[in-house]
């Protein structure tokens, strides 16, 4: 949709093989990143379906994703662009940047809203900012466009990620492809437990629970519903609102197109959706 957006700044009739071969760069390297995420989480399901690690064993999942990232790299080579080369690449590190900072700040909860945040760009926006400039970059739009889509990209999937933070918990296990609470049973500090942490009445005791790392049958349905009443939630919910503005405002400098449309649904999409 980038490629579309942009391609008639560029005095583009259509998008070329070069976009499209991008797209499927791009979800190569998303691939293989959720198959090495579900080995280090040791997750048994995504998306209600059973995880490459949980059907096929540890090494099968890493030795897939390393064969799709090998084989993404090799085909962004082929793109035979230096600019996109180097945004691409960069993301492949931000990953390995999001986990190791993810394992750091485990049951910290002294977790700031901002290194939650850079936690976020690294594991999740980094690939939608590079890949949308990336797009810009073979429409030969201007250095401010390509900007600008590298910020749509950015604030859009920083809002992804905060609403799926929510989902976490509020959706039931069913829709979610996953047990609820399961971040913040591994000790992964997401935007309402951060939210929550500060409430002066309910975050002294939901600190408590996360220092000793939920010990009790029961200190972890008591975490969750400590987030709730600690107005985690809501604050989350405004948050994930900003991000999107932000991003509907990264697309002011493109022109009117049913793209261009269809990227500005894709943020109400990413703040409606259920799972």
């Amino acid at each position: 949709m980038v490629s579309r957006a942009t391609a008639q700044l560029g005095g583009l009739r259509d998008i070329t093989e070069k976009h499209r071969r991008l797209a499927e760069i791009t979800e190569m390297i998303h691939t293989a990143s959720l198959m090495h995420d579900d080995v280090v989480d040791e997750s048994p399901v995504r998306r209600g379906k059973m995880t490459v690690n949980s059907r096929f064993g540890t090494k099968v999942a890493v030795l897939a994703g390393d064969f799709l990232f090998a084989q993404s790299s090799w085909f962004l080579a082929n793109l035979d662009n230096l600019e996109v080369i180097k945004l691409i690449s960069q993301v492949i590190a931000d990953f390995a940047s999001g986990e190791i900072s993810q394992q750091e700040y485990q049951f910290d909860t002294e977790l700031t809203l901002q290194q939650y945040l850079d936690k976020s760009f690294y594991k999740t926006a980094t690939l939608i900012a590079a890949s949308c400039k990336s797009a810009a970059v073979f429409s030969n739009v201007t250095i401010e466009v390509k900007n600008a889509m590298f910020e749509y990209g950015r604030h859009l999937g920083l809002a992804f990620q905060v609403v799926d933070d929510i989902l976490d918990f509020t959706t039931h296990a069913d829709l979610l492809g996953k047990p609820q609470g399961q971040d913040l049973a591994s000790g992964n500090l997401t935007a309402p437990a951060v939210y929550a942490l500060a409430h002066p009445t309910h975050g002294p005791e939901l600190e408590a629970l996360v220092q000793r790392e939920f010990d009790g049958g029961a200190s972890l349905p008591r975490a969750l519903e400590l987030v709730h009443l600690g107005g985690g939630i809501q604050a989350a919910r405004r948050l994930a609102r900003q991000e999107a503005d932000l991003a509907l405002e990264s697309l002011q400098c493109l022109p009117p197109s049913p793209a261009k449309t269809s990227l500005e649904k894709m943020v109400d999409y990413v703040l409606d959706r259920l799972y």
